[in-house]
């Protein structure tokens, strides 16, 4: 009798979660399917299955992925071509210039005033917008000093630092803007700012080779992520995380490089729009006089709705705000 309740039970909890699961995995793939059509519904489910299967299923272009705007770097393993290449996804259409100084800016640069340098990932990069559009060429055009964005999509706050510490704007530059991500963390816990040539062209060729998902893959992430994301919705999950060990690992890589130590330093953090810092610092460290740490303070209207990264609206955000505290 036990045993007969025991399976009795365990039939209809099979069952349960089989019409969950399917239930879910039909929603995903009509998600998918309208997202295709261009049709993006407010619904918050519809919306977080069309972000995943736009950044899980392969869907997204990857700006360092194109050999038309990369090229080696031996000791960042890559960095822009100086070159305009186009880079399109299915809510933007850009081109994007870079020359020896980062992101191309054509700005009236008063030469006599000391330079601002902007140092970040895909968001500070300009991931989206165009030349004109990124916040570091609304900054120069609002503050008349020059501003030059070495921003990398990809790159954590180290590779970032060697980056400007082997170009030709140090000594010019008295302000360096660093725009933190979450996901920077783990390169800046074990990047080798002495990495070897061989080493970096080992990587950079393993970037190059990476290969698309298979459909058994792509079949396999789809049935997970279909049947956790609801659960994630519920628990709010990943919408607050702690600053705490990602500040102790930046003021670290920081005091890697002493020619800094004279440069007064912003960090602001943009993470996307799924992920905050509920304890990101405010005003000067403690550890180094030299850092300030400035929230910009962002919402999900900054962002794309699908790509998530930040869209025109939110690089005119960060701009007016940095603005204050530059003055």
């Amino acid at each position: 009798m036990i045993f007969k309740n025991f399976f009795k039970i365990s039939g209809y909890i099979f069952l349960i979660l089989f019409n969950y699961i399917f239930i879910c995995f039909t929603i995903y793939i009509v998600s998918a399917i309208l997202l295709i059509k261009d049709i993006k519904p407010q619904n918050i489910l519809i919306k977080e299955y069309q972000r995943n299967f736009y950044q899980k299923a392969g869907l997204m272009n990857i700006w360092q992925a194109n050999p038309d705007c990369i090229e080696f770097d031996n000791k960042i393993i890559f960095k822009p071509k100086e070159t305009t290449c186009e880079f399109n996804n299915l809510e933007f259409k850009t081109s994007l210039t870079f020359d020896e100084n980062g992101r191309y800016s054509n700005n009236y640069r008063d030469l006599t005033k000391k330079s601002i340098v902007v140092l970040g990932d895909s968001h500070a990069m300009g991931w989206g917008v165009n030349d004109d559009e990124t916040f570091s060429y609304l900054l120069e055009s609002e503050i008349n000093r020059p501003v030059y964005n070495l921003s990398i999509s990809g790159f954590g706050t180290v590779r970032q630092l060697v980056r400007l510490k082997n170009s030709k704007l140090l000594e010019d530059t008295d302000t360096i803007l660093i725009q933190y991500c979450f996901n920077d963390f783990g390169e800046n816990l074990d990047f080798n700012i002495n990495i070897s040539q061989q080493e970096a062209k080992e990587k950079f060729d393993l970037m190059q080779s990476i290969t698309k998902l298979s459909f058994y893959q792509k079949l396999k992430k789809t049935l997970r992520y279909s049947a956790t994301i609801p659960i994630d919705i519920i628990r709010k999950k990943n919408k607050s995380t702690t600053f705490s060990h990602h500040k102790d690992q930046l003021i670290k890589n920081l005091k890697m490089f002493p020619e800094f130590n004279n440069k007064k330093i912003i960090v602001f953090y943009v993470n996307g729009f799924d992920m905050f810092f509920y304890n990101f610092p405010k005003g000067q460290s403690i550890q180094m006089k030299n850092v300030t740490f400035y929230d910009v303070n962002l919402n999900e209207s900054d962002f794309f709705h699908i790509d998530g990264h930040l869209n025109n609206q939110g690089h005119k955000k960060i701009a007016t705000r940095l603005k204050k505290i530059l003055k």
